[in-house]
């Protein structure tokens, strides 16, 4: 308690030594009440102009910024959009080159065995041709020499034995 007592009187004191020179108290009320009028009247309107436009160029600047946010939002769904159809696009694109190169494929498939196919037929009549041809040459050459063996038989009266070798001599003659 004892403190507490010692802190009171002290206050007492200093209190009473403010009021003890109120002429000078006086003046700091009428200097402050002064001060007051000059600020509110003088200064109050820029200042609160000042804060007020502050604000107005905030709330501007903020209105800005959620429109261009909204706007932003907006393109990109836009372009997510564009970005999925021209996705689908090109799937349709790659499937249609694929399906026509398949069919193009198919194509050059089908031409390659027709010409194959073509090929093998005319070889085919070639080597009939040649063969007939073979066989031509064949009979022409054993008609030669039948004919060429019955002129000598019939220029000589042969036994067997001269008739074979003059066969195999003539033979050998056209063969050769």
């Amino acid at each position: 308690m004892e403190f507490l007592d010692k802190l009171i009187e002290q206050l007492m004191e200093e209190l009473s030594s403010i009021f003890e020179n109120w002429q000078m108290i006086v003046w700091q009320l009428l200097a402050t009440v002064v001060l007051f009028l000059v600020i509110r009247f003088l200064l109050w309107k820029p200042i609160t102009n000042y804060l007020e436009k502050r604000q107005e160029a905030l709330n501007k600047e903020l209105y800005e910024t959620k429109y261009e946010k909204e706007r932003l939002q907006q393109l990109k769904q836009e372009t997510v959009k564009e970005y999925e159809l021209v996705k689908t696009e090109a799937q349709e694109i790659k499937k249609a080159l694929s399906l026509e190169a398949q069919e193009e494929k198919e194509h050059i498939i089908a031409e390659a065995r027709l010409e194959a196919k073509r090929r093998l037929d005319q070889v085919e009549l070639d080597i009939q041709q040649e063969i007939r041809e073979s066989n031509d040459k064949i009979k022409k050459m054993i008609k030669e020499v039948a004919f060429s063996a019955a002129e000598k038989i019939v220029q000589h009266e042969i036994d067997g034995d001269t008739y074979d070798a003059m066969l195999e001599e003539l033979i050998d003659e056209s063969l050769y």
